[in-house]
C-alpha cells in the first residue's frame, strides 16, 4: 500500500492548494524579513565602522591606551532612538534593535594593504573604497559555526601601508580582531 496520494484526487485538491498558498506566503514573508534585516544591518554596520575608524584616526584615543581596551573588551558603539512605540514607529524600533543585536557578531580586523589577508579570501572578494586616501578596500566574511545563531562576521579593512604603520596602534596590528559592543538607547 502506497502512502502517496496522487495530486489529481479531488477530495484533497482544496487542502493542497491551501498548503501551497501558505508555503508561498511564508516564503514571501521570510524574504521580506531577510531584506529588512540586511538593509538595517548594513546601515548600522556603516555607522559603527565609521565611528571606529574616526576614533582610530583621532590620535588622542590611541595615546590614552584605548586601543588595548578595544582589543580586549570590544569597541563601544551607542545608538540613540527617539521614536515612539506607536504605529509604524514600533517596527522601526524593532528593526534598529535587530540591527544593533547583529552588530554583536562583528569583529573588525585592520590589515595593511601590502600583506595577504587570509588564504581563502581572494582579492576578487575585496570591495574597493573609492576616494579614500587611507582605506583601500573592505571584505566582509561570514564565519559560520554550526547553527545560524552562532554566525559571526569578520570585517577586514585594508589600509594604506603607510597609514597602517604610522597610525594604527600596536594592539590593533597583526590580525587583532576588535569586536563591536553595540548599545541602543530608546527614548520613546
Amino acid at each position: 500500500m502506497s502512502r502517496h496520494i496522487p495530486p489529481g484526487v479531488p477530495a484533497i485538491a482544496h487542502y493542497r492548494s491551501k498548503a501551497i498558498e501558505c508555503a508561498q506566503r511564508l516564503n514571501n514573508l521570510t524574504w521580506n524579513i531577510a531584506a529588512r534585516r540586511a538593509n538595517c544591518f548594513s546601515q548600522a554596520l556603516g555607522i559603527a565602522v565609521t565611528s571606529y575608524l574616526a576614533s582610530l584616526s583621532d590620535g588622542s584615543h590611541a595615546s590614552k591606551g584605548y586601543a588595548s581596551i578595544w582589543q580586549r573588551h570590544g569597541y563601544l558603539v551607542t545608538f540613540e532612538g527617539l521614536l515612539s512605540a506607536v504605529g509604524k514607529e514600533l517596527g522601526m524600533i524593532e528593526d534598529a534593535s535587530i540591527a544593533v543585536q547583529m552588530l554583536r557578531k562583528v569583529n573588525i580586523v585592520l590589515v595593511s594593504d601590502d600583506v595577504n589577508v587570509s588564504s581563502n579570501n581572494g582579492e576578487s572578494q575585496r570591495v574597493p573604497v573609492a576616494h579614500s586616501p587611507f582605506v583601500n578596500w573592505v571584505h566582509l566574511a561570514c564565519v559560520t559555526n554550526g547553527s545560524h545563531s552562532k554566525t559571526q562576521y569578520r570585517l577586514e579593512i585594508g589600509l594604506n601601508p603607510s597609514y597602517y604603520q604610522n597610525r594604527v596602534p600596536e594592539p590593533l596590528k597583526n590580525g587583532a580582531a576588535v569586536r563591536l559592543f553595540p548599545v541602543l538607547f530608546q527614548m520613546g
